[in-house]
């Protein structure tokens, strides 16, 4: 991947800004911001959030735009974050992610002669199934078009048939085949590479799905998302949930997310993104929602992009008895049962009279057995050792009813655009 030092990337990160200063938005955004000369100056420029994507991107407005609405392509976000953003490229900046988003294909040894299944889903704006179509052109690959729009058992039945080589696809539909094929007791011999994107695999659930799909290798397609493209790509040296920072396409800022500063290497804090290859519509200083460390070390491989490594969402936890607990503790409690529960599961907490309730829905290839039942009781108590704010809620009358349920492969709600499970659905009052 190509190189920029820090210096040139606030260069370039300034030419953006003036250029986005031409549209209406970003005018009135910056009307009472100074010059920008240095790293020092661009801090003080004020951040995006995803609410201001979402009240002036087409096509509710147009006041993030720098020119013409002409020569474009259209994409939107799931929504599976919060409210869905719809993102304008032009067609040169959508062929420079395509290329990007390739040469990371190429880095994580795909080779011409694979197979390529590509499971993403198509339509609704969602951008990641033709950009995989691009990125295998120019990455290269035998393009298998399944897609997830069709039923799950159906795109498990043309893996079998096909026998791909590489999979691409979301974490949920790769635990979701990995359910399937443990179900079947088959697993596919030739599967060298599954490589996701949209959300982070765990590791309990990249254990589960090397167990059961027999896949060899399991990594990143890229750390991307509609409304900023590829930030991050893998190569063969990179551990789990770390990434090189495409430095020549985008400005990578991790800050507290409280004070907004920048912090210290080694120290987790907010990923903030600005676009250095956009500026039809500008994103920049863009909170995204995502935390990572940045990594003091280079990369074996020798490539001198810097080294980051994600480390969940900004709102992938929950508050219980003056604690905050995360997410990740049950899918660690949930991994110890996984030889009968799948990884796909949902948190559901919800308020009553001042009391709550936490029902926790795990799927399970054979969910009305005795065998579930008593994995589900297992992993009820597991939960309650793993979280003792819960044993000590039901004592105390503050929780009201805690459950672990067991539902059927494909019964938990997914995101319609994006398959995505919510894992925590917090109906609480604020």
């Amino acid at each position: 991947m190509n190189h920029l030092t820090r210096q040139e990337q606030i260069a370039q990160a300034v030419k953006v800004l003036e250029i986005a200063r031409k549209s209406p938005f970003y005018a009135k955004k910056y009307e009472n911001l100074g010059e920008v000369k240095d790293e020092n100056d661009w801090r003080k420029v004020p951040m995006l959030s995803r609410n201001d994507l979402f009240e002036n991107t087409y096509p509710s407005s147009k006041d993030m735009l720098t020119g013409p609405l002409e020569n474009a392509i259209v994409s939107s976000t799931g929504g599976s974050t919060g409210v869905a953003r719809t993102i304008v490229l032009s067609h040169t900046e959508w062929d420079t992610f395509c290329r990007v988003q390739g040469e990371a294909f190429r880095l994580l040894g795909v080779r011409g002669d694979d197979i390529v299944a590509n499971l993403f889903i198509a339509g609704h704006l969602w951008p990641s199934f033709l950009g995989v179509h691009e990125m295998i052109k120019y990455g290269g690959g035998v393009h298998l078009p399944i897609s997830s729009n069709i039923n799950v058992e159906e795109v498990y039945a043309l893996c079998k048939r096909y026998q791909p080589t590489v999979i691409v696809t979301l974490p949920t539909m790769l635990v979701f085949l990995a359910d399937l094929a443990k179900k079947d007791g088959y697993v596919f011999p030739n599967l060298r590479i599954a490589a996701f994107a949209g959300e982070q695999l765990s590791r309990e659930a990249e254990a589960h799905v090397k167990r059961y799909l027999g896949v060899q290798e399991i990594k990143a397609l890229a750390y991307s998302s509609a409304d900023c493209g590829i930030m991050g790509y893998q190569c063969p040296d990179c551990g789990f949930a770390t990434y090189h920072a495409p430095t020549a396409t985008q400005l990578i800022e991790i800050v507290d997310p409280d004070t907004l500063e920048p912090v210290k290497v080694g120290e987790t804090g907010e990923v903030i993104i600005t676009s250095l290859a956009r500026t039809l519509e500008p994103v920049i200083r863009y909170r995204i929602g995502d935390m990572a460390t940045l990594l003091a070390e280079s990369c074996p491989c020798g490539d001198p992009n810097p080294l980051f490594r994600l480390a969940g969402r900004t709102g992938e936890d929950f508050k219980l008895g003056g604690a905050y607990i995360s997410v990740g503790v049950f899918e660690r409690a949930v991994s110890e049962f996984s030889d009968v529960l799948s990884l796909n599961f949902q948190l559901e907490l919800e308020d009553f009279a001042n009391r709550m309730d936490i029902i926790l829905t795990v799927e399970c290839g054979d969910n009305g057995s005795e065998e579930a039942l008593r994995a589900a009781a297992g992993l009820r108590n597991r939960l309650m050792e793993l979280v003792p704010e819960i044993k000590v809620g039901l004592n105390v009358g503050f929780i009201r009813n805690y459950e672990v349920r067991v539902s059927p492969l494909g019964s938990l709600p997914r995101n319609p655009i994006t398959g995505k499970i919510k894992k925590i659905v917090d109906k609480r009052v604020k």
